[in-house]
Protein backbone atom coordinates (compact mmCIF):
# COMPACT_ATOMS: atom_id res chain seq x y z
CA UNK A 1 0.00 0.00 0.00
CA UNK A 2 2.78 2.37 0.98
CA UNK A 3 4.68 1.49 -2.21
CA UNK A 4 1.57 2.18 -4.34
CA UNK A 5 1.03 5.51 -2.60
CA UNK A 6 4.66 6.49 -3.10
CA UNK A 7 4.46 5.48 -6.76
CA UNK A 8 1.23 7.46 -7.21
CA UNK A 9 2.82 10.54 -5.63
CA UNK A 10 5.90 10.12 -7.81
CA UNK A 11 3.76 9.86 -10.95
CA UNK A 12 1.71 12.89 -9.88
CA UNK A 13 4.91 14.89 -9.35
CA UNK A 14 6.35 13.74 -12.69
CA UNK A 15 3.18 14.58 -14.64
CA UNK A 16 2.94 18.00 -13.05
CA UNK A 17 6.60 18.70 -13.81
CA UNK A 18 6.03 17.61 -17.43
CA UNK A 19 2.98 19.82 -17.77
CA UNK A 20 4.87 22.69 -16.21
CA UNK A 21 7.73 22.22 -18.65
CA UNK A 22 5.30 22.23 -21.59
CA UNK A 23 3.67 25.40 -20.35
CA UNK A 24 6.98 27.23 -19.97
CA UNK A 25 6.82 30.13 -22.45
CA UNK A 26 9.30 29.93 -25.34
CA UNK A 27 10.12 33.08 -27.28
CA UNK A 28 11.73 33.17 -30.70
CA UNK A 29 14.06 36.13 -31.21
CA UNK A 30 15.25 36.93 -34.75
CA UNK A 31 18.58 38.73 -34.27
CA UNK A 32 21.10 40.09 -36.74
CA UNK A 33 24.48 38.41 -36.14
CA UNK A 34 26.20 41.65 -35.12
CA UNK A 35 23.92 42.07 -32.08
CA UNK A 36 23.85 38.46 -30.89
CA UNK A 37 26.33 38.82 -28.01
CA UNK A 38 24.52 41.57 -26.05
CA UNK A 39 21.12 40.03 -26.83
CA UNK A 40 22.25 36.66 -25.43
CA UNK A 41 23.32 38.38 -22.21
CA UNK A 42 19.97 40.16 -21.91
CA UNK A 43 18.10 36.95 -22.75
CA UNK A 44 19.63 35.16 -19.75
CA UNK A 45 18.37 37.91 -17.45
CA UNK A 46 14.84 37.81 -18.91
CA UNK A 47 14.72 34.00 -18.86
CA UNK A 48 15.56 33.93 -15.17
CA UNK A 49 13.14 36.72 -14.26
CA UNK A 50 10.14 35.41 -16.24
CA UNK A 51 10.83 31.65 -16.12
CA UNK A 52 10.86 31.41 -19.90
CA UNK A 53 13.11 30.20 -22.70
CA UNK A 54 14.40 32.48 -25.45
CA UNK A 55 15.58 30.87 -28.67
CA UNK A 56 17.76 33.17 -30.78
CA UNK A 57 17.68 32.75 -34.54
CA UNK A 58 20.68 34.60 -35.98
CA UNK A 59 21.60 35.56 -39.52
CA UNK A 60 21.53 38.35 -42.08
CA UNK A 61 18.80 40.93 -41.42
CA UNK A 62 16.97 40.35 -44.72
CA UNK A 63 17.18 36.57 -44.44
CA UNK A 64 15.70 36.77 -40.93
CA UNK A 65 12.84 38.98 -42.07
CA UNK A 66 12.08 36.64 -44.97
CA UNK A 67 12.05 33.75 -42.49
CA UNK A 68 9.64 35.36 -40.02
CA UNK A 69 7.45 36.58 -42.86
CA UNK A 70 7.22 33.04 -44.24
CA UNK A 71 6.74 31.20 -40.94
CA UNK A 72 4.62 33.85 -39.18
CA UNK A 73 6.11 32.61 -35.92
CA UNK A 74 8.23 34.42 -33.39
CA UNK A 75 8.20 37.29 -30.96
CA UNK A 76 11.02 39.79 -31.53
CA UNK A 77 13.11 41.00 -34.47
CA UNK A 78 16.34 43.04 -34.27
CA UNK A 79 17.90 43.91 -37.65
CA UNK A 80 21.22 45.70 -38.10
CA UNK A 81 19.55 48.87 -39.35
CA UNK A 82 16.24 50.64 -38.78
CA UNK A 83 15.73 50.66 -42.56
CA UNK A 84 14.45 47.09 -42.25
CA UNK A 85 11.67 48.39 -40.00
CA UNK A 86 10.86 51.41 -42.13
CA UNK A 87 10.78 49.44 -45.38
CA UNK A 88 8.70 46.55 -44.03
CA UNK A 89 6.12 48.27 -41.80
CA UNK A 90 3.65 48.04 -44.68
CA UNK A 91 3.52 44.24 -44.27
CA UNK A 92 1.96 44.63 -40.83
CA UNK A 93 4.21 42.13 -39.04
CA UNK A 94 6.21 44.71 -37.06
CA UNK A 95 4.35 46.37 -34.20
CA UNK A 96 6.04 48.45 -31.46
CA UNK A 97 9.69 49.35 -31.93
CA UNK A 98 12.21 50.60 -29.35
CA UNK A 99 15.56 52.24 -30.01
CA UNK A 100 18.35 50.49 -28.10
CA UNK A 101 21.51 52.08 -29.55
CA UNK A 102 23.26 52.52 -32.85
CA UNK A 103 26.08 51.13 -34.92
CA UNK A 104 28.28 52.53 -37.65
CA UNK A 105 30.22 51.01 -40.51
CA UNK A 106 34.02 51.23 -40.69
CA UNK A 107 36.85 49.95 -42.87
CA UNK A 108 38.32 46.77 -41.37
CA UNK A 109 41.98 45.86 -42.00
CA UNK A 110 44.54 43.38 -40.75
CA UNK A 111 46.07 44.21 -37.35
CA UNK A 112 48.59 47.07 -37.61
CA UNK A 113 47.41 47.72 -41.19
CA UNK A 114 50.36 46.09 -43.04
CA UNK A 115 49.01 47.20 -46.46
CA UNK A 116 48.88 50.85 -45.28
CA UNK A 117 45.23 51.14 -46.29
CA UNK A 118 43.90 54.70 -45.91
CA UNK A 119 40.42 55.14 -47.34
CA UNK A 120 37.62 53.80 -49.56
CA UNK A 121 39.72 54.19 -52.72
CA UNK A 122 41.76 51.21 -51.54
CA UNK A 123 38.86 48.92 -52.45
CA UNK A 124 39.77 49.48 -56.12
CA UNK A 125 43.44 48.63 -55.58
CA UNK A 126 44.02 45.23 -57.18
CA UNK A 127 46.93 44.65 -54.75
CA UNK A 128 44.43 44.46 -51.89
CA UNK A 129 42.35 41.34 -51.30
CA UNK A 130 38.93 42.56 -50.22
CA UNK A 131 35.85 40.81 -48.85
CA UNK A 132 32.47 42.53 -49.06
CA UNK A 133 28.99 41.60 -47.91
CA UNK A 134 26.23 40.82 -50.39
CA UNK A 135 23.89 43.88 -50.46
CA UNK A 136 20.92 41.50 -50.71
CA UNK A 137 21.77 39.56 -47.56
CA UNK A 138 23.07 41.25 -44.40
CA UNK A 139 22.51 44.80 -43.20
CA UNK A 140 26.23 45.57 -43.61
CA UNK A 141 25.93 44.63 -47.28
CA UNK A 142 23.14 47.14 -47.79
CA UNK A 143 25.17 49.74 -45.89
CA UNK A 144 28.30 49.04 -47.95
CA UNK A 145 26.37 49.66 -51.15
CA UNK A 146 25.08 52.99 -49.81
CA UNK A 147 28.58 54.04 -48.73
CA UNK A 148 30.11 53.37 -52.15
CA UNK A 149 27.29 55.19 -53.95
CA UNK A 150 27.55 58.22 -51.64
CA UNK A 151 31.34 58.26 -51.91
CA UNK A 152 31.45 58.11 -55.69
CA UNK A 153 28.90 56.50 -58.00
CA UNK A 154 27.56 53.22 -59.37
CA UNK A 155 30.72 52.67 -61.42
CA UNK A 156 32.80 52.80 -58.22
CA UNK A 157 30.36 50.39 -56.53
CA UNK A 158 30.59 47.87 -59.38
CA UNK A 159 34.39 48.08 -59.58
CA UNK A 160 34.72 47.59 -55.80
CA UNK A 161 32.56 44.45 -55.87
CA UNK A 162 34.27 43.14 -59.01
CA UNK A 163 37.64 43.55 -57.26
CA UNK A 164 36.51 41.58 -54.18
CA UNK A 165 38.02 38.12 -53.79
CA UNK A 166 35.07 36.98 -51.69
CA UNK A 167 31.42 37.97 -51.12
CA UNK A 168 30.10 37.25 -47.61
CA UNK A 169 26.57 36.99 -46.28
CA UNK A 170 26.96 38.70 -42.90
CA UNK A 171 29.39 40.44 -40.53
CA UNK A 172 30.71 37.16 -39.09
CA UNK A 173 31.81 35.92 -42.53
CA UNK A 174 33.66 39.16 -43.18
CA UNK A 175 35.61 39.06 -39.91
CA UNK A 176 36.47 35.38 -40.40
CA UNK A 177 38.03 36.21 -43.78
CA UNK A 178 40.30 38.80 -42.15
CA UNK A 179 41.20 36.60 -39.19
CA UNK A 180 42.07 33.72 -41.56
CA UNK A 181 44.09 36.19 -43.68
CA UNK A 182 42.07 35.47 -46.80
CA UNK A 183 41.45 39.21 -47.12
CA UNK A 184 43.24 42.49 -46.32
CA UNK A 185 40.29 44.85 -46.22
CA UNK A 186 36.54 44.90 -45.66
CA UNK A 187 33.64 47.10 -44.51
CA UNK A 188 31.85 45.93 -41.40
CA UNK A 189 29.94 47.17 -38.34
CA UNK A 190 32.56 48.77 -36.07
CA UNK A 191 31.25 47.15 -32.87
CA UNK A 192 32.37 43.70 -34.02
CA UNK A 193 36.03 44.84 -34.18
CA UNK A 194 36.11 45.09 -30.37
CA UNK A 195 34.86 41.58 -29.63
CA UNK A 196 37.36 39.26 -27.86
CA UNK A 197 37.68 36.91 -30.84
CA UNK A 198 38.35 39.79 -33.27
CA UNK A 199 40.28 42.65 -31.68
CA UNK A 200 43.68 40.89 -31.72
CA UNK A 201 43.47 40.37 -35.49
CA UNK A 202 41.63 43.46 -36.74
CA UNK A 203 42.03 47.25 -36.76
CA UNK A 204 39.51 49.77 -38.03
CA UNK A 205 39.68 52.96 -40.09
CA UNK A 206 36.82 55.38 -39.55
CA UNK A 207 34.69 56.38 -42.54
CA UNK A 208 33.44 59.97 -42.69
CA UNK A 209 29.92 60.11 -41.27
CA UNK A 210 28.60 61.75 -44.43
CA UNK A 211 29.26 58.44 -46.18
CA UNK A 212 28.70 56.07 -43.23
CA UNK A 213 25.97 57.57 -41.01
CA UNK A 214 25.12 56.10 -37.63
CA UNK A 215 22.38 53.48 -37.97
CA UNK A 216 19.73 53.11 -35.29
CA UNK A 217 19.14 49.68 -33.82
CA UNK A 218 15.41 49.21 -33.30
CA UNK A 219 13.99 46.15 -31.53
CA UNK A 220 10.61 45.15 -32.99
CA UNK A 221 7.64 43.31 -31.50
CA UNK A 222 6.10 40.85 -33.99
CA UNK A 223 2.36 40.92 -34.62
CA UNK A 224 1.99 37.12 -34.32
CA UNK A 225 3.87 36.87 -31.00
CA UNK A 226 2.24 34.46 -28.56
CA UNK A 227 4.17 35.97 -25.65
CA UNK A 228 3.66 39.70 -26.03
CA UNK A 229 3.86 40.47 -22.30
CA UNK A 230 7.32 38.92 -21.91
CA UNK A 231 8.43 40.28 -25.30
CA UNK A 232 7.49 43.80 -24.20
CA UNK A 233 9.34 43.23 -20.92
CA UNK A 234 12.44 42.34 -22.97
CA UNK A 235 12.00 45.53 -24.99
CA UNK A 236 11.67 47.63 -21.83
CA UNK A 237 14.83 46.08 -20.39
CA UNK A 238 16.77 46.54 -23.65
CA UNK A 239 16.02 50.28 -23.75
CA UNK A 240 16.71 50.76 -20.02
CA UNK A 241 20.00 52.09 -18.65
CA UNK A 242 21.07 48.55 -17.73
CA UNK A 243 20.26 47.29 -21.21
CA UNK A 244 22.17 50.10 -22.88
CA UNK A 245 25.19 49.43 -20.66
CA UNK A 246 25.20 45.86 -21.96
CA UNK A 247 25.09 47.19 -25.54
CA UNK A 248 28.01 49.53 -24.80
CA UNK A 249 30.04 46.65 -23.39
CA UNK A 250 29.96 45.01 -26.81
CA UNK A 251 30.98 48.15 -28.73
CA UNK A 252 27.58 49.63 -29.60
CA UNK A 253 27.30 53.40 -29.16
Amino acid sequence: MIKKLALSLLMFFFLNQTLFAKEKPTLIFYCGITMVKPIKEMAKIIEEKYNCEIKISQGGSKDLYDSLKFSKKGDLYLPGSDSYRLNNLKDGYLLDGVYIGYNQAAIFVQKNNPKNIKNLDDFLNTQNSSVLCDPNSGSIGRMTKKIFLKYKDEEFLNKAYDNAVEIGTDSRNLNKALIDKRADISINWRATAFWPENYQSIDIIQIDEKYAPKKKLVLNLLSFSQNKQIARAFMDFAKSEEGREIMKKYGFL
